[in-house]
């Protein structure tokens, strides 16, 4: 469950938050007449999305990236000038 509050009334009633968490109650911090939003303050935050990234340049290239090799030895990098 997710209840909003303000950032004064927050800040105000610190104690009772703390106790809200701690009975499983996330909290939308939220401030000024328009509600910016500032944060969550709860034991978890809401997931968020997974953002599917694209490799960009490489995307349509047939070239496989690994990890491995996008790992430098110390002699690699100083060749590099790094």
């Amino acid at each position: 469950m997710i209840q909003t509050m303000h950032i004064g009334d927050f800040k105000a009633r610190f104690s009772d938050v703390v106790e809200l968490v701690k009975k499983g109650i996330t909290i939308k911090v939220v401030k000024g007449k328009s509600n910016d939003l500032v944060g969550y303050f709860g034991n978890q935050s809401p997931p968020k999305e997974k953002i599917e990234r694209k490799l960009g340049f490489f995307s349509n290239s047939s070239i496989d990236i690994k990890k491995e090799d996008l790992e430098w030895t110390e002699e690699d990098l100083r060749d590099m000038g790094l």
